[in-house]
C-alpha cells in the first residue's frame, strides 16, 4: 500500500473526544430490506456455487459496534473503512457472505459531470415552482448551467432552506412519519418518535461538534445568499461545519423536506432525506443529491458520499446515476464507477487486481486499516490492465487453510484462543473482505509490532469505571476479543481507544 491520499489527512481534533466502542458483534438477519432474501446465489462466486449445500441460506450480516464517543475525525476515517452509522450504531457488511452487497461510494461535481436529461428537467421542474414567474428558461441547445438552481434560490420569495443541529423536533418527526407511511409503507403503529430520534437525530459526538458555534451556521445559512459565481467562499478554520446536521426545505414557509448530513473534515455525507409524498412532482431526492454536490463544490467541502451502493438493488442504484467512485475495500482504494461497473453486475463481489499478475493473487490481501484510501490515480493500478481478482482469493480453499492455521499459531505461541463457540455474538469468521486478515495479525506479533505489552483500556459502564491493562493480563478469549476489535478497527484505533464492556 502506498501512503499517498486523495486528500490531505484531517487534522487532529481539537476537543479530544474519547473514541468508545463496544466489541465488534457479527450480526446475521434472516430479513432484508433491500433483496427479501429473494437472491438464489449470494456468494456469487463459481467455486462455492458447486458447493452450496455446505453454505447456509442467505442472510443479511453486518458487523457492527455500538458507539459510545467519537470525534467527527473518527468517522471521516471510519467511512473510509466501509462503515457507515445508524445514530450511534455503526456497522460494515460481510461482503462476502451477506445478501446484498454494499459498497461504500463517493462523488463530486467533476464525476457528475454533464448532467442526464432526467436531472435537468429535476432542476428545470423546481425552479419553475420556487420562481413561477422570475427565472429566465435556459437557452436552447446551450450547455446546461447548474448553477442556475443557486440563482433560483437566491431570487425565490417561495424557497428556503434552514441548517441546524442533529436534534429531534415535532415538525420534523410528523413529516417524517407521514414519509414513512406513505412511501415505505410502514404502519402507524411502526413509526414512534424513539426509533426517529435513534436513527436520525442519536450521534455518537461530542455536545461541541453537535452544537458547533455561531460563524459556522451563519457561513451555512447563507452560503446561497452570498454565492458569487466570481468569487468562492473560503471555509476553513472556526467558519467551517463539522458535526451532524439537518438541513430543512420550506416552501411557502411548509416544511416539505429535510435532509440528514454528516459535515465531517474532509467529506460531507448523506444519512437520509425525507420529503413530504404531497411533493413528490418535485423529485426532492434526486434535487437534494444535485444541490448537496453543489454546496461540496462551492464550499470546498470535499467528497460527496452517497452512503452504500447496491448494483442490483432498484432502492439503492440510483446512486450510481451521480456518477463517482466506488471502494475496494480490500486493496482500500477507490475506483470510477465506470471501471468497476462490469466487475459487480449481477451482485459480484470485487477486488480489483493487475491482469498480468494473477498468480499473486491467491491469498487474502494485507490491510492497512487506518481510513485513508488511496484515489486510483495515486495507486499501484494507475495505468495497469485491471481485472476482478475476488474469485481468485475468496474462492480458493487455501485461503480459509492458511487462517485456520493462523488460528493455531494464536492459540499456540500467544494463549490467543480463536474460536468463539462458547462466547456468543462474537464470531466473526477468520476470513471477511476489507478486515485485516489473521496472518497479518501472526506477523505482527512476530515482528515485535503487537506483544503481551500492547495496552488496553476499558469502560465499564456499569459503574463508570476505567481499566488500562496489557494485552497479556487477559485470558485468551479476552485476548482473541481484543484482536477482533484490532482487525474490525485498525491497530492505531484500538490503542487509543476504550472498549466499552
Amino acid at each position: 500500500m502506498g501512503s499517498s491520499t486523495s486528500l490531505p489527512h484531517p487534522p487532529q481534533n481539537d476537543s479530544m473526544t474519547v473514541l468508545q466502542l463496544s466489541l465488534p458483534r457479527y450480526l446475521q438477519d434472516r430479513q432484508c430490506g433491500y433483496c427479501h432474501l429473494s437472491k438464489p446465489d449470494y456468494f456469487s462466486l463459481e467455486s462455492r456455487k458447486q458447493h452450496a449445500e455446505d453454505y447456509p441460506p442467505p442472510q443479511s450480516i453486518i458487523i457492527g459496534t455500538h458507539v459510545f464517543s467519537m470525534s467527527c475525525r473518527d468517522y471521516d476515517e471510519f467511512i473510509n473503512q466501509g462503515y457507515r452509522r445508524s445514530g450511534s450504531f455503526m456497522y460494515k457488511p460481510d461482503q462476502l457472505r451477506t445478501c446484498c452487497r454494499q459498497f461504500t461510494i463517493r462523488t463530486n461535481v467533476e464525476y457528475l459531470g454533464k448532467l442526464n436529461k432526467e436531472q435537468r428537467k429535476v432542476i428545470n421542474r423546481f425552479i419553475k415552482e420556487i420562481c413561477p414567474n422570475g427565472m429566465e428558461p435556459p437557452k436552447k441547445h446551450a450547455e446546461f448551467d447548474y448553477t442556475r438552481l443557486i440563482k433560483a434560490q437566491q431570487g425565490s420569495k417561495r424557497f428556503r432552506t434552514r441548517f441546524e443541529p442533529s436534534k429531534f423536533s415535532k415538525e420534523k418527526y410528523e413529516l417524517y412519519k407521514k414519509y414513512q407511511m406513505k412511501v415505505h409503507g410502514d404502519k402507524e403503529s411502526e413509526v414512534h418518535e424513539s426509533s426517529f430520534k435513534r436513527f436520525l437525530c442519536d450521534t455518537p459526538f461530542s455536545d461541541e461538534e453537535i452544537n458547533g458555534n455561531e460563524s459556522q451556521w451563519e457561513l451555512l445559512q447563507n452560503w446561497v445568499k452570498n454565492w458569487n459565481p466570481d468569487h468562492h467562499q473560503t471555509v476553513s478554520g472556526e467558519n467551517k461545519r463539522i458535526g451532524p446536521t439537518h438541513e430543512l426545505y420550506y416552501l411557502d414557509d411548509k416544511l416539505i423536506a429535510f435532509s440528514v448530513l454528516d459535515f465531517l473534515p474532509t467529506i460531507l455525507s448523506s444519512i437520509y432525506f425525507v420529503w413530504d409524498p404531497d411533493y413528490a412532482h418535485l423529485s426532492l431526492g434526486t434535487l437534494s443529491a444535485l444541490k448537496e454536490i453543489q454546496m461540496c463544490h462551492e464550499l470546498g467541502l470535499g467528497y460527496y458520499y452517497l452512503g452504500y451502493y447496491i448494483e442490483d438493488c432498484p432502492k439503492m442504484v440510483y446512486k450510481g446515476k451521480f456518477g463517482g467512485e466506488i471502494l475496494d475495500i480490500v486493496n482500500e482504494t477507490y475506483f470510477p464507477m465506470e471501471i468497476i461497473k462490469p466487475y459487480i453486475s449481477g451482485d459480484r463481489l470485487f477486488v480489483m487486481g493487475e491482469e498480468d499478475k494473477l498468480d499473486e493473487y491467491s491469498q487474502e490481501l494485507e490491510i492497512e486499516n487506518d481510513g485513508y484510501p488511496i484515489d486510483v490515480t495515486k495507486s499501484r493500478f494507475k495505468d495497469k490492465k485491471l481485472t476482478n481478482v475476488a474469485e481468485n482469493i475468496y474462492g480458493n480453499p487455501e485461503v480459509e487453510k492458511r487462517a485456520e492455521e493462523a488460528a493455531k499459531t494464536l492459540l499456540v505461541k500467544y494463549g490467543i484462543y480463536y474460536d468463539f463457540d462458547d462466547v456468543g455474538g462474537e464470531e466473526i469468521p477468520m476470513v471477511v473482505p476489507g478486515i485485516t486478515p489473521l496472518w497479518q495479525i501472526v506477523e505482527w506479533f512476530e515482528t515485535g509490532v503487537l506483544d503481551e505489552d500492547f495496552p488496553i483500556r476499558f469502560y465499564y459502564r456499569y459503574n463508570k469505571k476505567r481499566m488500562s491493562l496489557c494485552l497479556g493480563d487477559l485470558t485468551d478469549q479476552g485476548k482473541a476479543l481484543v484482536i477482533n476489535c484490532i482487525r474490525m478497527f485498525g491497530i492505531e484505533k484500538v490503542e487509543r481507544c476504550e472498549i466499552a464492556l
